[in-house]
């Protein structure tokens, strides 16, 4: 028969590899009896209360609260009560495992950009900011004037058909790509005027002639412009206008 291990405080606290005031205190709050108390008041452990002791450090490391834990100690079918309380455990690390992902990947993006802005001015910031802020609003915008433009080339080629091969008279092309031509055109101006630009040397906002919109090289979210402020002619951020203006 093997011989059973006893266990003094201190040596219980040294094999669990926690402090002696920690199984004082599991002691004090009933979680952790010792096996034997000597007459002088010595308390014993033996093997059986090193492994319920692992089990509360292990239970406690997962913040389990010191009630919870006496309940899964104190139950018949602790094995059942266990699992369930694993699981539960289980479940909510995991969603703050997510959370955390979530907001460590926020933080790595905000560290880079953050490196870049080192060497930019106020304006430069403020610019990046009135950017992110107008995002949402520029790209409804965008998707209405395609939308547009979409709608209007349908019509259009509409019209070639039923002149094409309802009445079969080439004249009309005379009178329908034009017709086209103008509609696009008066689409462009319309969403045109609901643009503006910032410029992105002096950071003032303008708005182009229609002439000089329309024949500036440009890029989905910018457009080369003369802006009529510092007259530099450079690719400058395309912005929705607010409601205020």
């Amino acid at each position: 028969m093997t011989e059973m291990s006893q266990f003094s405080t201190g040596e219980l606290a040294k094999a669990a590899e926690v402090s002696v005031r920690t199984v004082q205190y599991y002691d004090q709050r009933g979680i952790l009896t010792p096996s034997e108390v000597t007459e002088g008041g010595r308390r014993i452990y033996h093997d059986s209360d090193l492994e319920r002791l692992q089990v509360i450090c292990f239970l406690r490391d997962l913040d389990f609260s010191i009630n919870q834990i006496k309940k899964l100690l104190q139950e018949e079918n602790r094995e059942q009560v266990l699992e369930l309380l694993l699981t539960d455990q289980i479940e909510s690390l995991e969603k703050s495992s997510e959370e955390i992902e979530v907001k460590l990947k926020r933080a790595r993006h905000l560290q880079k950009a953050t490196a870049k802005w080192r060497q930019l001015s106020l304006e430069d910031l403020s610019d990046i900011s009135r950017l992110m802020e107008n995002q949402k609003s520029w790209r409804n915008l965008q998707l209405r004037m395609f939308g547009s433009i979409i709608l209007t080339s349908l019509l259009y080629f509409i019209a070639l058909l039923i002149v094409i091969y309802y009445f079969k008279d080439p004249r009309g092309l005379f009178v329908v790509c034009p017709a086209f031509i103008i509609a696009t055109n008066l689409v462009v101006f319309h969403y045109r005027k609901q643009f503006e630009y910032l410029c992105p040397n002096c950071h003032r906002t303008f708005d182009p002639s229609f002439k000089e919109f329309a024949i500036a090289g440009h890029t989905p979210r910018t457009r080369k412009l003369t802006c009529p402020h510092c007259h530099v002619k450079t690719y400058c951020l395309e912005l929705a206008k607010t409601k205020t203006k």
